[in-house]
């Protein structure tokens, strides 16, 4: 099952999308946060492969899209660190830079 859903972060808005356990039962969730200038995704996707392609992507772990917004990023691209993201932040501020 996809779950797409437009949320609301600092008063802007980021596309969520989540797809439901996509290797099957006891597997995570798959979840991108699209943002204008770049996206948030799970540690089910590919921080080498966001980098080598020159994507804005930040790494953030959680199950839905409230955690993922809430929780502090585990890495990111340089593209991402040129837009200011910065270690410590959480999700949101991570995609309120990117949004803007």
């Amino acid at each position: 099952m996809t779950q797409i859903e437009n949320i609301d972060v600092n008063g802007t808005s980021v596309q969520g999308t989540l797809i439901k356990a996509p290797g099957g039962e006891g597997h995570p969730n798959m979840i991108v946060i699209a943002c204008k200038k770049g996206y948030l995704m799970c540690g089910y996707l590919n921080i080498d492969a966001a980098e080598k392609f020159g994507d804005a992507a930040v790494l953030v772990g959680g199950a839905d899209f409230d955690a993922v917004l809430l929780n502090p990023i585990k890495g990111m691209t340089s593209k991402a660190a040129e837009a200011g993201v910065k270690d410590g932040m959480t999700g949101a501020e991570a995609a309120a830079l990117l949004n803007k």
